[in-house]
């Protein structure tokens, strides 16, 4: 029998609240997105990072 533990990670497409990945070519300003690590960030600074800071 399988065991439902609490502590197993989600799907982060399962949840429609959590944050999207930046991604180049695109305005994340406003937005909390995340790293390619998966931890949050300002899509201000996420903008800066990938180049699209126009």
């Amino acid at each position: 029998m399988a065991d439902s533990d609490d502590t197993e990670k989600k799907d982060p497409k399962a949840d429609p609240n959590a944050p999207q990945r930046a991604h180049p070519h695109q305005k994340d300003k406003g937005k909390v997105v995340t790293t390619a690590f998966g931890e949050p960030m300002s899509g201000g600074i996420a903008d800066i990072a990938d180049g699209d800071d126009d």
